[in-house]
């Protein structure tokens, strides 16, 4: 593993609980209503994050389990959780969003063959102190994302 690249390992069922619970906690103090369908995509994200599913493949995955689930219900609850900041969407090039939990601050890389998200390690503080001077205080940042496209190594070596 490249030395910018992270390497997130997958949550233990007691994470996932705290997780949940703090998703549950947030909801709450915002006046969002708690929701099976609610806490079962927000579980099945946190289960998947480091792979970045997009709202289909959250779709695809809990299909079976929430009945009258619909594509719509995803993107609606994605957002939802977007603007209480529990999770963070990751545009691509193909349009397909792409979504993390918004645990860690931190950068992506995008294949522009394979479409594969990796995780960069990047100093958010840093970078958001230069662009503040950049743009002489006429601005506050909230938050930063930093995406670079490229082509993985995988994806070089088939070339």
């Amino acid at each position: 593993m490249e030395k910018n690249f992270l390497n997130y390992r997958e949550f233990d069922e007691s994470e996932i609980e705290n997780i949940i619970q703090k998703m549950i906690e947030i909801s709450k103090t915002r006046g969002i209503k708690i929701t099976t369908p609610r806490i079962l995509i927000f579980k099945e994200l946190v289960k998947n994050t480091k792979y970045h599913p997009s709202a289909e493949d959250l779709y695809q995955n809990l299909k079976g389990q929430i009945y009258g689930l619909s594509l719509s219900t995803i993107y609606r609850t994605l957002n939802i959780f977007e603007q209480l900041g529990l999770v963070r969407r990751i545009p691509t090039p193909d349009g397909k969003a792409h979504y993390e939990i918004a645990n860690h601050p931190h950068g992506h890389f995008i294949c522009k063959v394979c479409g594969k998200i990796f995780d960069l390690d990047i100093n958010q503080s840093a970078f958001k102190k230069e662009i503040n001077e950049i743009l002489q205080k006429d601005f506050e940042i909230e938050n930063c994302n930093i995406l670079c496209y490229g082509t993985c190594r995988n994806c070089s070596k088939q070339s």
